[in-house]
């Protein structure tokens, strides 16, 4: 981790937020995504920093509420929508305190906001800003040409994560939605999601041993209600509430690094800056 960045005030977190991160002005300005990005910022204020060694490129840190700037992404719309993939990702349950869940409760967590949060950046964030489809991915089919296609209205959020589900852990449903030569990729995309048990398998082995996880609470949402609150959704989070969402994701960080003495006021943060730079969460062994 590198270039860390923090900010003594909400509104210079929310300015770089909306102004630097999100700089796809159809993602950013649509009321639906503009509502989940606020609810994220007041709920979780994730960290952004640089990438300072190769295993954080997969390390996914936004379950920790750190957020890897890539450099990859040259298209601004692609980068934003990586970006709000990833905050989606934050409105779902994760466990912190391992000793409270199983592993295999740990890893149906996971696949519950992977694939909802799949859905809901590869697939319906086409149906809510129709434009953004002749700016992404013009080289390729994506499932949403497949709906397209047929017609099909906007899914409901439930039936479109069966159906995800359906088909990345069976073929139960290829023959109905890969009907066509060039579907095969679509397919095999949607076949690759099954590599993340190995993944949620270490993560858990390694999650386990943390000191002090039952510390760390977050409000969340489920599949089933994060809709219909993010649509009528309205900020009254202040300075009080983003000054313990920042102490408390620097204080989650100093336990997953094993750090003695991690701060006590958000002031203190700051003060700790210099101790992080350079530190990997989670490496590679």
């Amino acid at each position: 981790m590198k270039n860390i960045r923090l900010f003594r005030t909400k509104k210079e977190y929310e300015d770089f937020v909306f102004g630097e991160v999100f700089t796809e002005l159809l993602i950013r300005d649509n009321p639906f995504y503009r509502n989940l990005i606020q609810l994220i910022i007041d709920s979780k204020a994730p960290v952004f920093y640089y990438q300072s060694d190769e295993s954080e490129h997969a390390n996914f840190s936004g379950y920790y509420n750190f957020e890897l700037i890539r450099e990859t992404y040259e298209n601004k719309t692609l980068r934003s929508m990586y970006f709000l993939h990833d905050f989606t990702h934050l409105l779902f349950y994760y466990p912190y305190d391992m000793t409270s869940v199983s592993e295999e409760e740990f890893s149906d967590a996971v696949t519950l906001a992977e694939y909802t949060a799949s859905n809901e950046t590869e697939i319906f964030i086409h149906y809510r800003i129709p434009e953004l489809r002749e700016k992404v991915f013009q080289d390729r089919r994506i499932f949403f040409d497949i709906l397209k296609e047929r017609e099909t209205p906007q899914p409901p959020i439930q039936a479109m994560f069966q159906v995800r589900k359906i088909i990345i852990e069976t073929d139960s449903l290829d023959s109905l939605f890969f009907t066509k030569p060039e579907d095969a990729q679509i397919r095999d995309t949607f076949k690759s999601y099954t590599g993340s048990n190995s993944w949620c398998k270490e993560r858990y082995q390694a999650s386990i041993k943390l000191k002090n996880p039952h510390e760390y609470s977050y409000k969340f949402f489920t599949p089933l209600n994060y809709e219909r609150t993010i649509t009528v959704y309205q900020s009254t989070a202040g300075e009080a509430e983003y000054q313990r969402n920042i102490l408390l994701n620097i204080r989650l960080l100093c336990m997953i690094l094993g750090m003695e003495n991690p701060p006590e006021t958000f002031e203190e943060c700051f003060e700790k800056l210099p101790l992080l730079e350079g530190k990997i969460m989670f490496p590679k062994k």
